[in-house]
């Protein structure tokens, strides 16, 4: 007795689908799982027994294989336990079908989905990624917990059905029509950043200014300041005045976290992803990888803001790490048996103190860092990476005044995301025929074709080229940052002010002090 199923796994963060073979043939009892399965998958057959025997069926006691193709995939997905269990009962006879007519129907069909003891369907991970896999499968019906059917009508080209038993799924196998749709709402709102505004700011304009600039230009940026200046609170607001998501990268953020296992609801991400990982935190985690090939938080970062506090705590190789995703926008993985290319289209955020202290320069502290501490501790930041960044800002601590009074003028999230959105929709129309949209995204080739520098400015930029001897790349981001101030003024060339105030900009704390600028105790 023999029959076949359509499953699904995930690997790196796209779907694959998984066929699924059961052969019954007379013997000692046996139930073997061939296909290169993970230990959770060959769990499955204990899974898979006593779900048959609860849900009211009976488990074949013969010898039972189970071939998992392609062979030479790594089976990771629990949710295989669905087609496994359908196979046993379609290859034994318990589904009661006319044999052609069921094996039309399962030819047609994916199955997803974990099963508890009793023969309860549970939430299974990646249901975006195997679901679109499905559809280039010309696999046009799938059945999963009732759980993930809520993801599912987001894609309305297949046909979707949740049940909450394995008794249940084979029960609409037999009859489609005993299906009724469950009252699914899908208009949830996640309120993370409701509480959040740049208001509550006191006492950073240029700080604030700095991120309205970032935010419309889609640039990267760090903070040096000492202790409780606000850099967190600068950086933890930035995704309050980014435009809103469109549905595509709605579904391209919420598809990622739900392979990652982050998706806290059965809707899509409406908020863009702010990711600050724990300078603890390993490689693998920051750039994904593992030995499921996860994605990390750079890849959970994407359309939203990577920030990076307390940076030069962070091993070097890690923030090394960020060098290929600050410049192309993806991180490439490598594994022996494998390549994956996440996207990893961010805002990058550091924030660091002066020194280990973390009051070098402070008019009212004393650092007591010696000059080697001093030393390593800025060392910790390469120069690529600090090569990368667009803008780089000193956040100085707020006065007394600054803290009691409310500032009427101050602007707030909302405020400043119009800001935004004035500049990006101006950006959108520049960009409408360029695979690129925003002005940090912006190729070197296109800088002096689409960037619009007044002819008067080219001496001073010659002058700032050669005082503060830039690299090619630093250049061109003072050029972007520029024209990203131009958008904001609503001014159709680059000119003059807006050159100053993104040079305003460019000065960063690290890698400037010599040794003798320290004396080791006092500052």
């Amino acid at each position: 007795m023999y029959a076949k199923v359509y499953g699904a796994t995930v690997d790196g963060l796209d779907g694959v689908i998984v066929t699924v073979e059961v052969d019954i043939s007379q013997g000692l009892p046996v139930f073997d799982i061939v296909g290169l399965p993970n230990q959770a998958v060959k769990e499955s057959r204990e899974r898979v027994r006593a779900a048959i025997k609860n849900s009211g069926f009976e488990f074949p006691m013969r010898r039972i294989v189970v071939n998992l193709g392609p062979a030479e995939v790594r089976k990771s997905s629990s949710g295989l336990d669905l087609p496994i269990a359908i196979g046993v009962l379609a290859a034994s006879g318990q589904i009661k079908m006319r044999k052609r007519k069921l094996m039309s129907l399962l030819q047609s069909t994916l199955f997803i989905g974990e099963l508890s003891l009793d023969g309860g369907l549970k939430k299974t991970q990646g249901i975006l990624s195997m679901a679109m896999k499905a559809l280039d499968e010309k696999l046009v019906t799938v059945f999963t917990s009732s759980e993930n059917i809520a993801l599912l009508h987001y894609i309305d080209t297949i046909a979707s059905y949740g049940a909450r038993t394995l008794e249940d799924i084979v029960q609409v196998l037999i009859k489609p029509d005993s299906y009724t749709v469950e009252d699914i709402s899908t208009n949830s709102e996640d309120k993370t950043y409701s509480s959040i505004d740049y208001k509550d700011v006191h006492g950073q304009e240029l700080g604030k200014r700095a991120m309205i600039i970032v935010a419309t230009g889609l640039h990267h940026v760090m903070m040096t300041g000492p202790p409780g200046a606000g850099k967190t609170m600068l950086a933890e607001r930035l995704p309050t005045i980014l435009p809103d998501m469109s549905w595509d990268e709605r579904f391209e953020t919420t598809r990622i976290h739900d392979v990652a296992g982050l998706l806290e609801k059965n809707t899509l991400i409406s908020r863009r992803p702010f990711r600050g990982p724990h300078h603890t935190a390993t490689l693998a985690s920051i750039i994904g990888g593992g030995s499921n090939a996860k994605p990390g938080e750079i890849t959970l970062a994407h359309n939203g803001v990577l920030f990076i506090d307390e940076a030069p705590e962070f091993p070097r190789f890690i923030l090394d790490a960020l060098r290929q995703p600050l410049e192309s926008h993806t991180i490439t993985v490598n594994r022996l048996q494998n390549s994956y290319e996440y996207p990893a289209k961010f805002i990058c955020v550091l924030a660091a103190n002066p020194c280990p202290c973390g009051y070098y320069g402070d008019p009212h502290k004393e650092c007591v860092c010696s000059s080697t501490e001093f030393m390593k501790y800025q060392n910790k930041i390469s120069g690529p990476i600090l090569d990368r960044i667009d803008l780089y800002i000193s956040v100085e601590r707020p006065s007394f005044n600054d803290m009691l009074l409310i500032n009427e003028d101050s602007l707030s999230s909302s405020d400043m995301k119009d800001l935004v959105e004035r500049g990006r929709n101006i950006q959108l129309e520049r960009f409408k025929d360029c695979t690129f949209k925003t002005n940090g995204s912006m190729p070197h080739r296109a800088i002096r074709e689409l960037c619009n520098i007044q002819d008067d400015c080219w001496n001073l930029l010659s002058d700032v080229y050669e005082r503060f001897h830039f690299t090619g790349r630093s250049f061109d981001r003072l050029l972007k940052v520029s024209r990203t101030i131009a958008d904001m003024d609503g001014s159709l060339y680059v000119e003059k002010e807006h050159i100053s105030e993104a040079m305003l900009y460019r000065h960063t704390p690290f890698h400037v002090s010599r040794i003798g600028d320290h004396d080791g105790t006092t500052v």
